[in-house]
């Protein structure tokens, strides 16, 4: 039987159906394979042929088994034999001597457990904890973080495998420790404002990506620059925080408007370090983020 289909996988499933059988059952040999071409042309089915390797089975067969099974004989009866088994009736003093046993063997199963019970409870296990040297490799390498710089070429050669592939012409300028917990990428190159795309969508998703990537594996923050868009929206951060400095100095709190992606991060860094004494944190309305600056409340007040 020769069946086409979209691939070679719903070519089976349609020969499997048309044959009544599994697709293991299929002996198929392939006649084209699938292509699915080039956007959208020289798009080409699966074709096979494909029979099944067991006998098929009909109603036909299973109706000649019945006849044959009618022809052989179903009882003694078709013998002229007859056989009769009468039930056995024990005596009274059987019977009596059946339950002393049954009780005897009760009383005997029961000490044998207490037995084993309190033998259990004299042989408690003992359990001791090992210190297996992999639990403790792991919590050490937990305590003992490695200075950044150790990490610096690993990342790098993976970050230029990620541009490699991204399709963009960029490269890695710089790739240094900016703290003792985060490091600086910066990137540059004839595709730098695509790679920001429009009002820096494109610097968003690669930044979470990096960050991801890198907090996970190596408990490090990510300070990403590409060509200059980085110093630029914090020399236009650093114009606009100078109102809100200004209210926070004059009547102790303030709230910046609503922020977006790094914006939310260089607000939060400036007035942090602006104004050390005070709360500076983010507030959530929805979707929309905001940095709002205060006073500490003690418990007392």
């Amino acid at each position: 039987m020769r069946v086409e289909a979209k691939d070679l996988q719903s070519a089976l499933t349609q020969a499997a159906q048309n044959l009544s059988c599994s697709v293991m059952d299929l002996e198929y040999e392939v006649i084209q394979q699938a292509s699915k071409g080039f956007l959208g042309f020289f798009q080409k089915n699966a074709i096979i042929e494909a029979k099944n390797k067991k006998k098929p089975y009909h109603k036909a067969d299973r109706q000649n088994k019945k006849r044959e099974f009618d022809k052989m004989p179903q009882s003694f009866e078709d013998k002229n034999f007859s056989y009769e088994k009468k039930p056995y009736i024990k005596s009274y003093d059987e019977r009596l001597e059946e339950r002393a046993s049954e009780k005897n063997t009760d009383k005997t199963l029961e000490k044998q457990t207490q037995g084993y019970k309190s033998k259990e409870r004299l042989k408690a296990p003992s359990y001791t904890i090992k210190e297996e040297s992999i639990f403790v490799s792991f919590h050490k390498e937990e305590q003992e973080l490695k200075d950044p710089k150790f990490y610096l070429e690993e990342i790098k050669t993976q970050l230029k495998n990620l541009m490699a592939i991204s399709g963009f012409k960029i490269a890695i300028s710089e790739l240094r420790v900016y703290s003792k917990d985060s490091i600086y990428i910066k990137l540059d190159g004839e595709d730098a404002a695509l790679l920001i795309g429009k009002e820096g969508y494109r610097y968003k998703a690669l930044s979470y990506l990096l960050h991801n990537w890198i907090n996970s594996k190596y408990k490090l923050l990510v300070r990403l620059e590409i060509a200059e868009f980085l110093k630029n929206q914090e020399q236009g951060m650093d114009f606009y925080l100078k109102n809100i400095i200004e209210k926070v100095e004059a009547i102790g709190r303030a709230q910046t408007k609503h922020l977006d992606g790094v914006l939310v991060k260089i607000a939060l860094e400036k007035l942090r370090e602006r104004f050390p004494n005070k709360y500076v944190g983010i507030r959530q309305n929805g979707d929309q983020k905001f940095v709002v600056v205060n006073d500490f409340f003690k418990k007392d007040e």
